[in-house]
């Protein structure tokens, strides 16, 4: 299919102005009255979704890249479009006499108005463009395998009527049970490779839609409180930006869900409960295309795989509306670090969008994220240097191969350094300026609670204990127990699913390790880019920091830490599994020859006839160890293992699939079940100060 950035520009602008016209029109006729159901939501979500970012495309002359590459790009462009024209329209339109900017007219006129003028800037831009012939493959959209991967969305719609309506279960967990199928179908190569990216969309949404569908009210007291500064926004008509909370940070929630909920004409509860999972599931679409520059197409699913199956990320994603958003940023800054198609002007231009956006979005991941393009920066250049050279060197006799420090089309080391500067530049503006710098003292708070910890020494108890190191890390009230419990304290007294879990958890947490060590002294086998293993170091380092440093994980919460260094370290998973079923394989072919040859000893010494016998026999055996050697090189076999013996149990047990066969309770989709989750936040006329003196404290 030829994405619309590399159609003729005639076609492309007459697209983009029938979807401006049809979204103008909807809301001029429901002004009147005829409002048609689904229609103006449906045409809405397209222009504000695509269209401004496929005119963004068109003027930086982007093309000759895949239809999920220009898929990203358009929606993280569209996004960084709607916070642009929501900030002229809060700090500009009043000027003008508009009292309240953040309205229906004043906001549909702006994004009108912004949008032919991208459409003329485009057109003078990228008029002479050679377009690619239009190409529609109508036959694979309609093919077997896609029209069953769309099931798995509508089952997550079916499911959670079934669930608000009867408290009924079937349909999730039968939903549940046909991801895991799908997953052994992949491993298998009983699905084409090119539905890989369409079933990694379709998994994510069916998980997604599966748990925010769950009631008609918010669930979280994260999404509350989001709920409730977007809900001033549009109460008011304006963004106050002087408002002292870290939330009121967030376009991601100020502008983006009023917007939507604006021309859409749909409650901001639903924008949080379908739009925004809609825009989440493209930051494993995204992974999916980064890891599979590097590890092929099959590891690359399974990475992704077990990137959406980890514990909790799907219940964050949606309880917290705006990580969403940020994560589908980092994902996209991720990707152009290692894309090597665009021209390097055009990649630093979007790398610089999508960070600033993603600053915008998000503090806590906005931190995180400058935090590893700094490490990743800083390991570069010290690779670079002459003692990183000299060390490289050894290393290289030593181990007999490093990952390349320089690939053709990467960065060079001085545009990295202008993104890392621009970055730092807008953080502090942005988070120092508003809401009176509330992120900014956030940060500042964690650093002094962090320097207090490691600079003070603690007091002497009162009757001296003889503890060891071990002990009294894992006895430190310091440490998140989620980190105690990923180290493996307390695994004797977890009940028995809870132990098998952890096994599975350990497991993982082992693959990567492994992976992580395989990709630094073993890289031949994958293509691993230098700015991927940069930023995988620094995902290393910081995880390193959170087990290590006391409360250092605490503030902004050890899972996030994990998710979001997943983002990175997901496929070491999948690079670690292949790399222990190899060093078993080898020790069982080594064990089998020793054993072979001590038979063989014995039967030398009962005369010439046995001896015969024993030669075959040794011929025999020789064949079978190549046969099993020949089987366990083969890495089909290997992945098949770790799909179905190690991701598929782990995702059944993390999604609650198995804990709802018993009594223990599953998740909030597969019960137990207590619908009235949260209240509604803000009523007509109401208030929402009970759920923000609950959070006043969050980071």
């Amino acid at each position: 299919m030829t994405p619309p950035n590399d159609w003729e520009i005639k076609k492309c602008l007459r697209l983009a102005l029938a979807t401006l016209l049809a979204a103008v029109g909807l809301i001029g006729l429901a002004t009147l009255g005829f409002d048609i159901p689904g229609l103006r939501q449906i045409v809405g979500f397209i222009f504000l979704t695509f269209i401004p970012g496929i005119l963004i495309l068109r003027v930086l002359k982007v093309h000759n890249v895949s239809v999920v590459e220009s898929l990203l790009y358009s929606v993280g462009l569209s996004i960084a479009f709607i916070y642009i024209a929501g900030l002229f329209a809060n700090f500009v339109l009043p000027l003008m006499g508009v009292s309240k900017p953040i309205s229906t007219f004043p906001v549909t006129a702006t994004l009108a108005i912004f949008t032919l003028i991208l459409g003329g800037v485009a057109y003078k831009r990228d008029r002479d463009f050679s377009a690619v012939p239009m190409r529609f493959n109508i036959r694979e959209l309609f093919s077997l395998p896609y029209l069953l991967l769309l099931l798995l969305p509508i089952l997550a719609i079916f499911g959670t009527y079934l669930v608000n309506a009867y408290h009924n279960n079937f349909v999730l967990l039968f939903l549940i049970a046909i991801i895991a199928c799908v997953v052994a179908l992949v491993a298998f190569d009983r699905l084409p490779k090119n539905a890989y990216p369409w079933a990694i969309a379709m998994i994510a949404i069916g998980l997604l839609f599966h748990l925010s569908l769950i009631s008609s009210t918010l669930y979280g007291s994260d999404i509350s409180v989001e709920y409730y500064f977007q809900h001033i926004v549009l109460q008011n008509g304006y963004w106050d930006f002087t408002l002292p909370h870290n939330y009121n940070t967030c376009l991601s929630i100020i502008f983006l869900s009023p917007v939507y909920a604006l021309m859409l004409n749909m409650d901001a509860i639903w924008v949080f409960k379908i739009i925004y999972p809609l825009i989440f599931c493209l930051a494993p679409l995204a992974l999916f295309h980064i890891f599979r520059e590097q590890i092929a197409a099959k590891r690359a699913f399974l990475a992704v795989f077990f990137f959406v199956a980890i514990p909790s990320l799907v219940l964050v994603m949606v309880c917290v509306a705006r990580g969403g958003i940020a994560a589908m940023f980092f994902a996209l800054l991720i990707l152009l670090l290692i894309e090597r198609k665009l021209a390097l002007n055009q990649r630093a231009t979007l790398a610089i969008i999508f960070a600033i956006s993603l600053i915008m979005s998000h503090y806590a991941l906005g931190y995180i994220c400058f935090t590893l393009l700094v490490s990743a920066w800083i390991i570069m250049a010290l690779i670079r240097s002459h003692a990183g050279k000299r060390a490289r060197g050894w290393l290289i006799h030593k181990f007999g191969g490093l990952p390349q420090i320089a690939s053709q089309g990467a960065f060079p080391h001085k545009i990295m350094a202008v993104i890392v500067c621009v970055y730092l530049v807008v953080a502090l503006g942005w988070y120092g300026g508003i809401a009176q710098g509330a992120a900014l003292n956030t940060i500042r708070g964690i650093g002094q609670s962090q320097y207090s910890l490691l600079t003070v020494a603690p007091s002497e108890p009162t009757e001296p204990t003889e503890l060891s190191p071990v002990t009294k890390f894992f006895e430190s009230p310091e440490r998140e127990s989620i980190v105690k419990a990923g180290l493996g304290y307390g695994f004797p007294q977890a009940t028995s699913l809870s132990k098998i879990f952890r096994i599975f958890q350990y497991i993982t947490e082992l693959f990567i390790v492994v992976g992580f060590f395989w990709m630094i002294f073993r890289p031949k086998r994958f293509k691993f880019r230098p700015e991927f293993v940069a930023l995988t170091m620094g995902a290393a380092l910081i995880l390193l920091a959170c087990i290590v440093l006391p409360r250092f994980s605490a503030h902004l919460g050890f899972t996030r830490f994990y998710q979001i260094s997943l983002f990175l370290l997901a496929p070491l998973c999948i690079v670690g599994g292949e790399a222990v079923w190899q060093g078993a394989s080898r020790l069982f072919k080594f064990v089998s020859r020793v054993k072979l040859k001590k038979e063989l000893g014995c039967l030398s010494l009962r005369g010439l006839s046995q001896a015969k016998q024993g030669d075959s026999t040794k011929q025999s055996g020789d064949a079978e160890g190549d046969k099993i050697n020949n089987l366990s090189s083969n890495s089909n076999y290997c992945l098949v293992f770790l799909a179905l013996a190690i991701l598929i149990p782990y995702f059944l047990f993390t999604s609650g699939f198995i804990y709802a066969f018993t009594s223990q309770p599953a998740s909030p989709s597969l019960g137990p079940y207590k619908m009235d989750w949260w209240p509604r936040p803000v009523q007509s006329g109401g208030s929402c100060c009970s759920h923000l003196a609950i959070r006043k404290s969050t980071c």
